[in-house]
């Protein structure tokens, strides 16, 4: 018991059972406001539409762009199509492709052909992967409806004119009318590529494990910083401390980059962009979580932790790897592109997956780095320099004596 009152006695007692209750609480509140509603915003995913065939293609896709709970833009080319996917601007491309009505008339079976982008979300591949499910699904039902009653509508007509017995011309036509009720139901197969895909589920969530791992430690890393820097103000000046902080944080960056890239290879994680590349991007993102995380310990010391969690609960909503960015609501897309880790997960499914150049979310986690450390800057420059005195040396000591 007497154990037990003399943990209450430190401070760090209750700083550690608040830091729990925080923790609770910001990921608590921010999770389920960030996640409501969300299935409701599933009309923002993006599909892109390309129809080739000019018969029964032209009315397949009207009935698709007015029918699907999705944003559809059509294109007059699939190349087209699938360059606005590779920049994540379409979760899944369908194309009707040429041959679409002569095969289904000569063949009686055809294809339609579906593109899910796989550098997404998981919970966006799910539903595009339902989705063209569910519209093959129509797709089939529209065409053998449509293929049954132009037969039956015609049926009749043309076996009164060529059989001499309207009789027998109705018992023909009712054992023709058995035959095509008992046909295939499904004529149009689904044909889904996978583009930018990797194999494996541990590459599919490298971009999480990133954010989480780098953005923990940066977290972790300034709070002990600012411990160091607040000690070593009773013998050095503010800047100093301040710019060989920067320099450590730098160099930190630098070396947990290359150790990110020597996991990856540990673990057989393969590249779509070129080592160096993917190197500095990876230096980019520990350094930019480091500035940002440092900010907020600068201006708040250790209180600053609190904003350092929230940023944390934040960015894991936000940015785009849990849950797709386009069904959160404006609110929170907004806030996510404020915060690196949006950049860093679109930089990672460039590495990982393909599609376009790591140069524009690089230049992004540059200029925050910049953004930040110039905020860090402006509250060391209007805090006081500690006051401290210079021990004097031992010369100096015995010269005072005598």
């Amino acid at each position: 018991m007497k154990t037990f009152k003399n943990f209450f006695k430190h401070r760090e007692t209750y700083i550690g059972i608040a830091t729990a209750f925080a923790f609770l609480l910001i990921f608590f509140c921010v999770w389920m406001t960030a996640y409501d509603g969300v299935t409701d915003r599933v009309d923002q995913l993006k599909v892109g539409l390309v129809n080739n065939d000019t018969q029964m293609g032209n009315n397949i896709s009207k009935n698709l762009e007015k029918n699907l709970p999705f944003k559809v833009k059509a294109y007059n080319s699939l190349t087209s199509a699938n360059g606005d996917m590779n920049k994540r601007n379409l979760d899944m491309v369908i194309n009707i492709p040429a041959n679409f009505s002569s095969s289904l008339k000569e063949n009686n079976k055809t294809e339609i052909k579906y593109f899910i982008n796989q550098a997404n979300s998981s919970l966006t591949k799910q539903i595009m992967s339902g989705a063209a499910k569910d519209i093959t699904q129509t797709i089939n039902k529209g065409v053998y409806t449509y293929k049954q009653e132009l037969i039956l509508s015609n049926l009749s007509t043309g076996l009164s004119t060529s059989l001499p017995s309207e009789e027998l011309a109705q018992k023909l036509s009712k054992n023709i009318t058995n035959v095509l009720n008992s046909l295939t139901v499904d004529p149009v197969q689904s044909s889904v590529k996978k583009t930018n895909n990797t194999e494996g589920f541990a590459a599919t969530m490298l971009p999480l494990l990133t954010v989480l791992a780098s953005w923990v430690g940066a977290m972790i890393m300034s709070l002990n910083l600012n411990g160091v820097s607040m000690q070593l103000k009773k013998t050095h000046g503010k800047w100093p401390i301040f710019f060989t902080r920067q320099f450590i944080n730098i160099g930190a960056s630098i070396i947990l980059a290359f150790v990110t890239l020597l996991f990856m290879y540990a673990f057989d994680i393969k590249l779509n962009t070129n080592l160096f590349q993917t190197w500095v991007f990876q230096t980019l993102v520990v350094f930019s979580f480091l500035c940002l995380t440092q900010m907020f310990v600068v201006i708040f010391g250790p209180a600053g932790m609190v904003f350092n969690i929230i940023s944390l609960s934040l960015q894991l909503v936000t940015f785009g790897v849990i849950v797709p960015k386009t069904m959160l609501s404006n609110f929170y897309q907004t806030v996510g592109s404020y915060f690196p880790a949006t950049y860093v997960a679109d930089g990672y499914y460039t590495v990982i997956f393909g599609g376009t150049s790591l140069s524009h979310d690089m230049s992004i986690l540059l200029l925050m780095s910049l953004v930040t450390v110039c905020i860090a800057i402006g509250k060391v420059a209007i805090q006081p320099g500690a006051k401290f005195e210079s021990k004097p040396l031992p010369a100096e000591k015995n010269a005072m004596v005598h």
